[in-house]
């Protein structure tokens, strides 16, 4: 039983021949009988005339009972041709897919061929998994795979069977591959080599890949590849644009934890997309696992950029996206610093450096630590750069401390026209910097909001949209700080022309809160409009 739990039971197969019988196949063919199955008895009343010669106006009211029906089943699934179950099949963890084998004659194995491979396992002994994965594949009998899938336990004694598994999918053609190892101990591993086979493959598109180590010997030729995902690697900059150059589709380009790379230098013409994801990794003892500090981009044909997560002792400097369109700042830094003072300092050059190098975007995301940060440069009086963008979405618990934040970004956007704010209320624990800002902050935020006025009616001259998500969700905290952001949008946007006001995502007293909002509603409605066309739209019934 506990084999069975770790996996074991990938490519075991039970024939039942008892559950196809003779009898059984003649219902399976009986769909007539089939609506009456689910109908009970009924009742039926019948009207009958008299004999003849008796009053023709008088009836006899018989009652008879039907008898039941005999209930039929229909298996209509198993009727399907192969390449419907297929398709179900390859939406299911290959461990439950194999299982199905047992139901019949029909199913015993549909399974083998199914052109989707995914294999699971969580338990730090991957003995009976590696079994089990490779009684799997020596049962599949599919010509070719669009998936194979592999997350488990990685440990040294188990590179050649791994080798192996990838030289099979490979073989088969395989469209995306997925190795996500993880580790028991993380802080004692040996990353997975890719083996370089790997490197030269014309059918894989998508490859996504967690603490392997990338090492191209020779000539790298993906000729399908569009999307790469790459984690918890220790990189190094020649190897990674190495394996772009020689990826001429690649469109998608993410890096999650990947340490060591101090410059990421890609001059692709395919590659749309470059995504940045956390950078946060630790030796055994509590210390930054990379000497480098910083990582210099250069993408100058990239048209979306995303920098998200945490990101401790790392901090990213752009140096040309001259192409790009749209990009998001969703990220926390932590510079791990004693003082206070030289920490925030830290923190407001990487922003403001970040949004100067972003000055020409049309699109872009503020998340709520760098509004923090804006606050805090606004508090001490440190304007935030200006901006191209005409869309711009900003993340925001519509706390007090937000305001200065908004304020200020609102100065740098003289062409928005199509403001977003995304109201979220999980705390994220932005201590220090919280800490330190709240130092500064001893002024009265209407009396701020009021001084600002003077330079909106110069600036917010575009704005035509303004969409509120996430309203409601926390309505007694926000309440004052949203009806105040809201009041000096209408009074200062002069072309204004909707602001659209959304459902919360989540609703836990509906009638409640649909009390709450109404008397909010009913405020807002008061408020003076400087635009004649301005309309303010609750999507609420």
């Amino acid at each position: 039983m506990e084999e069975e739990s770790h996996g074991s039971n990938y490519g075991e197969t039970e024939t039942s021949s008892s559950t196809s019988t003779s009898s059984e196949d003649s219902i399976l063919n009986s769909s007539d009988h089939s609506t009456h199955a689910s109908r009970p008895a009924e009742r039926i009343t019948i009207y009958e005339e008299k004999e003849e010669g008796e009053d023709s106006d008088c009836y006899v009211v018989c009652c008879k009972r039907r008898k039941r029906a005999p209930i039929i089943t229909q298996d209509r699934i198993s009727a399907l041709p192969n390449s419907i179950l297929l398709n179900i099949l390859s939406s299911l963890p290959t461990k439950d897919a194999i299982k199905t084998g047992v139901l019949s004659k029909r199913w015993s194995y549909v399974w083998t061929l199914v052109p989707s491979l995914s294999f699971s396992d969580d338990y730090e002994n991957t003995d009976p998994f590696a079994t089990a994965v490779d009684n799997t594949l020596l049962l599949h009998k599919a010509p070719k795979l669009t998936k194979f899938y592999l997350r488990f336990n990685y440990k040294p004694d188990l590179k050649p069977r791994l080798d192996l598994w990838v030289r099979l999918a490979t073989n088969a053609m395989v469209e995306q591959l997925s190795l996500r190892l993880t580790y028991a101990h993380v802080f004692n591993f040996e990353t997975y080599l890719l083996p370089q086979h790997l490197y030269t493959n014309e059918f894989v598109s998508e490859l996504d890949i967690s603490f392997c180590n990338i090492k191209p010997i020779g000539k790298v030729h993906l000729s399908s590849l569009k999307r790469l995902c790459i984690g918890y690697t220790a990189l190094c900059g020649d190897d990674i644009r190495k394996v772009v150059m020689g990826s001429p589709r690649l469109e998608y380009l993410e890096l999650n934890n990947c340490c060591r790379l101090n410059r990421l230098d890609i001059v692709s013409e395919s590659l749309k997309k470059l995504v940045i994801n956390n950078h946060y990794m630790l030796t055994a003892a509590g210390k930054i696992d990379d000497p480098v500090f910083e990582l210099e981009i250069v993408a100058p044909k990239i048209e979306s950029l995303e920098i998200l997560g945490t990101f401790c002792m790392k901090k990213c400097r752009i140096k040309d996206v001259s192409s790009l369109v749209k990009a998001k700042l969703d990220f926390s830094m932590a510079v791990l610093k004693v003082e206070e003072e030289s920490a925030c300092n830290e923190y407001q050059e990487a922003v403001r450096e970040l949004l100067e190098s972003l000055h020409h975007v049309k699109e872009l995301f503020v998340g709520k630590w760098c509004l923090m940060v804006l606050s805090l440069m606004s508090v001490k009086h440190v304007p935030s750069p200006l901006l191209k963008c005409k869309y711009v979405t900003v993340k925001t618990s519509m706390k007090k401390w937000d305001l200065p934040g908004i304020a200020s970004l609102l100065q740098s956007l003289p062409y928005v026209e199509t403001l977003v704010l995304d109201i979220s209320h999980h705390n994220l624990g932005f201590k220090i910097l919280e800490k330190h800002y709240l130092s500064y902050y001893n002024y009265d935020d209407v009396s701020h909001w009021k001084s600002k006025e003077i330079y909106f009616k110069f600036l917010l001259l575009c704005l035509k949209t303004v969409k509120i998500f996430g309203f409601g969700e926390n309505l007694v905290n926000i309440k004052e700080v949203f009806v105040l952001v809201v009041q000096f949008l209408l009074k200062n946007a002069n072309v204004l022309e909707k602001m659209i006001i959304t459902k919360p995502r989540v609703m836990q007293n509906q009638r409640c809160m649909l009390h709450a909002f109404l008397q909010v509603a009913q405020k807002l409605l008061s408020f003076p409009r400087s635009s004649p066309h301005a309309v303010i739209m609750f999507p609420y019934q």
